[in-house]
């Protein structure tokens, strides 16, 4: 017996009923209204009998009416992100990835207004998705191991003492995705590391052939190598650099900004997510500074994600296949002012 259902608004068809459902919150059918939950349960149950268990991957095959997404992280505790950043998000209901370095939140350190902690709990109340970037933002490459234990771990405490469950994470500097010493420190603690620079993040691992011969997103080769990507080395976009290269040029920071959430389209079809780009923000200001993006084109930018009805998840939204050993998609994920469609 087969039927078509619907989850959290994505067709999944041609689903055999079995025995179990052990990866969802709730599934709707497309014919009745037949809800299940996580552990089991439905509502009607003289409609079936039983629910097969769904692999993730065929999870990440849901019918969309985009194929694209992207994810926003913001780092460094600044006090634009309260203040100018969030009320544009807010505008288009998306949600961001807000990285905190713990002693810096309600400090000017380096003259720049920093997070208050009030400000992190009113971005949680929003939505939006509170990771940890280290206690103090010290390089972590030539850490002891007693230093490196207090930014990663001492970190999560921090923000748990604050109603905080951090399970991200952002390196200081994107530079330490070859260490294995602290990669292996980042996943005691954390589902997630943001850690390294590039264009796009491919939710198999597999599409960095100039750089690896790696074809999943294990940690480490069968040698013990580290893999150039993985769960605790996601790569993001940066987007002060090109504010910085291009002089704060809106007109040709805005082009490449819509040529890297574009960048995806040759690896990701109506129905299937294989390439994600993760643009990574600092301060949102008319500052100017190495560290800031403009707030007109900050706010154009989202606009242009809301116009063109690209995805915006945070990456709690993402899930890990620890058999295949490969990113997806979460099936409930929601996005701008409604669910994944």
């Amino acid at each position: 017996m087969a039927i078509t259902i619907i989850i959290m608004g994505s067709i999944v068809t041609n689903i055999a009923l079995s025995q179990s459902i052990s990866s969802f919150h709730y599934i709707k059918s497309s014919d009745s209204t037949l809800v299940f939950k996580s552990n089991g349960h439905f509502l009607h149950q003289s409609l079936v009998k039983s629910f097969a268990s769904i692999n993730p991957l065929t999870i990440s095959k849901v019918s969309n009416t985009t194929d694209k997404i992207v994810m926003l992280t913001f780092g460094d505790t600044y006090k634009s992100q309260v203040v100018n950043a969030m009320p544009i998000l807010d505008k288009y209901g998306y949600k961001g990835n807000f990285f905190v370095t713990c002693l810096w939140v309600g400090s000017h350190i380096y003259g720049m207004p920093r997070l208050t902690w009030q400000d992190v709990s009113t971005l949680q109340k929003d939505g939006q998705n509170i990771g940890s970037k280290t206690m103090t933002h010290k390089a972590m490459t030539h850490l002891s191991p007693i230093a490196l234990n207090y930014e990663v771990a001492g970190s999560k405490k921090c923000l748990a003492n604050h109603g905080i469950n951090a399970t991200t994470f952002a390196t200081t500097h994107g530079n330490e995705r070859d260490n294995a010493t602290i990669i292996n420190e980042i996943a005691k603690y954390y589902d997630f590391a943001v850690n390294g620079f590039g264009s796009l993040m491919f939710l198999h691992c597999n599409g960095y052939s100039r750089y690896s011969s790696q074809t999943d997103c294990r940690t480490y080769f069968d040698n013990g190598s580290l893999t150039f990507v993985n769960r605790y080395s996601i790569r993001e976009w940066s987007h002060n650099n090109r504010d910085k290269a291009l002089s704060h040029n809106d007109s040709k920071i805005f082009d490449t900004f819509v040529n890297e959430v574009n960048s995806q389209e040759k690896y990701n079809k109506p129905n299937t997510i294989l390439a994600v780009p993760i643009v990574a923000y600092h301060s949102i200001d008319n500052n100017k500074t190495s560290d800031s993006t403009d707030l007109d084109l900050f706010a154009q930018e989202m606009q242009y994600l809301h116009d063109n009805h690209v995805g915006v998840l945070t990456l709690n939204d993402l899930g890990y296949d620890t058999k295949n050993n490969v990113f997806y998609i979460k099936p409930h994920s929601t996005f701008g002012n409604g669910p994944m469609r």
